[in-house]
């Protein structure tokens, strides 16, 4: 995503309404001492984001995000493969591959898949009762992306 659209900023934003279901979700132990990956199983925001965005994707659900102060993540921070994803997302969304020339428009409508998916995020990790890791692991089971012989992968 290299041709930055100049009416906005290059960074995907985070509604500061939900960034506490970020910060929950997401493990911020930096030196990795002490770990507890099974109460925050995402290592960072971004990892989050695009899981949400996926999330929000899924249902074909979009929400604008409120005006006022956010929380971003640098476009640097997006792996090639997150990128790919964004733009096959954008795509889908508009049926237009023209979307792949304009980021702004990339990015708005991750983000407001994900800020319609990381509602979704906290009733399926946080809500359920029991450790977030282990719910997203029986998410991913329930949805036929685990079989059996994978969940020797998991101990």
């Amino acid at each position: 995503m290299s041709d930055i659209d100049q009416s906005r900023s290059n960074r995907a934003s985070i509604d500061e309404s939900v960034i506490d279901i970020y910060n929950e979700l997401r493990d911020d132990n930096k030196d990795r001492i002490g770990l507890n990956v099974e109460r925050s199983p995402f290592p960072t925001l971004k990892d989050i984001f695009m899981f949400s965005t996926c999330l929000g994707f899924q249902k074909r659900i979009r929400k604008k995000l409120s005006p006022g102060k956010k929380t971003t993540i640098r476009l640097e921070v997006f792996t090639e493969s997150d990128i790919a994803l964004l733009k096959s997302i954008a795509i889908a969304e508009t049926g237009d591959i023209k979307v792949l020339g304009n980021t702004g428009d990339i990015l708005t409508i991750a983000e407001e898949y994900a800020y319609s998916g990381i509602q979704d995020l906290k009733e399926l990790l946080l809500d359920q009762g029991g450790k977030p890791l282990w719910n997203l692991i029986n998410i991913l089971k329930d949805n036929g992306n685990l079989d059996k012989s994978d969940e020797s992968l998991l101990v």
